[in-house]
């Protein structure tokens, strides 16, 4: 809730630089070594249940240069002293501050007596039932907007009428569309949270019992909902821990308060042209942005801008999934997301102004923890066996083997992320995504003249190499019990 910005584990691409050009069976470089577009299509090839996709060979140069760079970095210089851990260790120093702030200016009121946890609990505690009824006018799907006028306008009517005292179970006998519960006097039973679409939870949940609600429209037409009774089961035991989702639903809505003022105190402005330009870097997160094209302002605050390099190094600590998903975004959402980051620049603002920050123990804490964390990455990924090997190492067969245990799903390699962006300001690297249709025919012409082997399950490593971006699809939404839908 508070902002958190920790940096995430993902990949990312090299430049396409014009040296790669020249070389078009060339997939990707790094550090002096060079992925071929034979040596991917063979590692795809060892799971049949790889897809053959640009975007899988995407993944796989990405995983390829992030473990060769840090193969080399490794065989080099084992303690790996000359990769600057800025990216990883600045977003928790940065965390560690607002917390810090946090903790100094907000001071909810979280003392809550017994009898106002046992109202809290009949109100909304995880597990509450209600019992209702409800009056469907159903919608064509082709109605003009004066037949949907109409069919409120009918909605309305019959509120009013039960409101004036004429039986609801009778109105809704006479006139509901849901064949479901008409007949029972439009008698839904008693359900939970999550069994409705969520316009009618919503607006019946507001209910207590005998209250008739406004006119509710969702998917399935208009509704008059009248809420016979409510059930919960006895807190018991559950006391304490509902207690304390509380205190955490006091200190969210304190922190949001507070964040709320000083966003408007602060005159937060997102600039025209930040939400396209903030789509092309979400898109690229792998280009080197110098001088002024990394000084650009997508938003300005009072005494500050959060600025095109400061959105390419949040952009470099999310997942993949996350990277990708700012392309299908609304320009609303996007706003919002930069008005969200900008906040946390502000929340820092406010932190220097009070001379709140991390000591030389704390920073120091951290980087050591991040070593500590990174060296354990070596081991388990069985890379420091090349410690001290220099240009003797042998880092590309080493690298082939943990890919091949990676693709057939006998092993897991953790995306390096803000980390694989360190590596390759050591180390140069580039990925020529130009190729990545030749690996694709290479691997298809692979496949048809290997014997097929249907029974062949697809190991863990299948998903891990289609962790470029798909779109998922929409859940269904519920409707009301027992009705038509």
């Amino acid at each position: 809730m508070w902002l958190a910005v920790a940096p995430l584990i993902l990949a990312g691409c090299g430049g396409l630089s014009e040296a790669m050009t020249a070389h078009t069976d060339v997939v990707a470089r790094a550090a002096g070594k060079e992925l071929k577009v034979d040596d991917a299509a063979q590692l795809m090839a060892l799971n049949p249940q790889v897809p053959a996709d640009p975007q899988v060979v995407q993944v796989l140069a990405d995983y390829w240069v992030d473990y060769t760079l840090l193969a080399s970095a490794v065989a080099e210089d084992s303690s790996l002293a000359a990769v600057n851990l800025n990216a990883l260790v600045e977003p928790m120093k940065e965390q560690m501050i607002v917390t810090k702030l946090r903790d100094q200016v907000i001071h909810p009121d979280t003392t809550f007596t017994d009898a106002q946890v046992e109202q809290a609990w009949q109100e909304e505690g995880p597990g509450t039932e209600i019992h209702a009824r409800h009056i469907l006018l159903k919608v064509p799907a082709d109605a003009t907007p004066q037949q949907r006028d109409s069919v409120k306008q009918l909605a309305e009517s019959l509120r009013q009428r039960a409101l004036k005292g004429e039986d609801f179970a009778t109105l809704a006998t006479q006139y509901s569309q849901d064949p479901g519960s008409a007949k029972k006097g439009g008698d839904l039973g008693f359900f939970g949270r999550g069994r409705m679409v969520t316009q009618f939870e919503d607006a019946a949940f507001k209910l207590q019992p005998g209250q008739i609600s406004p006119v509710v429209e969702t998917p399935f037409g208009y509704h008059i909902i009248k809420v016979e009774g409510r059930r919960q089961q006895p807190i018991g035991s559950q006391a304490p821990q509902f207690r304390r989702y509380l205190v955490q639903q006091a200190e969210q809505k304190a922190e949001q308060t507070y964040l709320d003022s000083i966003a408007k105190a602060s005159n937060i402005e997102v600039r025209p042209g930040a939400v396209e330009a903030t789509r092309q870097i979400a898109k690229q997160p792998e280009q080197q942005l110098r001088g002024r094209a990394g000084e650009r302002d997508l938003v300005t605050y009072n005494k500050g801008s959060l600025t095109t390099g400061d959105f390419l190094d949040f952009i470099r600590s999310q997942p993949p999934q996350a990277q990708s998903s700012i392309a299908q975004m609304s320009d609303d959402d996007v706003k919002q997301m930069l008005e969200q980051l900008t906040r946390k620049e502000v929340l820092l603002q406010q932190a220097r102004a009070r001379n709140i920050g991390v000591s030389k123990a704390e920073e120091d804490s951290i980087r050591n923890n991040t070593r500590r964390a990174i060296h354990q990455l070596v081991e388990q990924t069985g890379f420091g066996g090349l410690a001290g090997e220099g240009s003797k190492a042998p880092v590309q067969s080493t690298v082939q083997h943990a890919l091949s245990q990676l693709v057939l799903g006998q092993a897991q390699l953790p995306q390096l992320g803000p980390f694989g962006y360190a590596l390759r300001d050591v180390y140069p690297a580039e990925v020529n995504q130009g190729t990545f249709p030749q690996v694709v025919e290479r691997l298809k012409k692979i496949r048809a003249s290997q014997p097929q082997n249907p029974q062949q399950p697809a190991g863990p490593a299948a998903a891990d190499t289609q962790s470029a971006p798909r779109p998922a699809a929409p859940a269904a939404p519920a409707a009301p019990a027992d009705s038509a839908q």
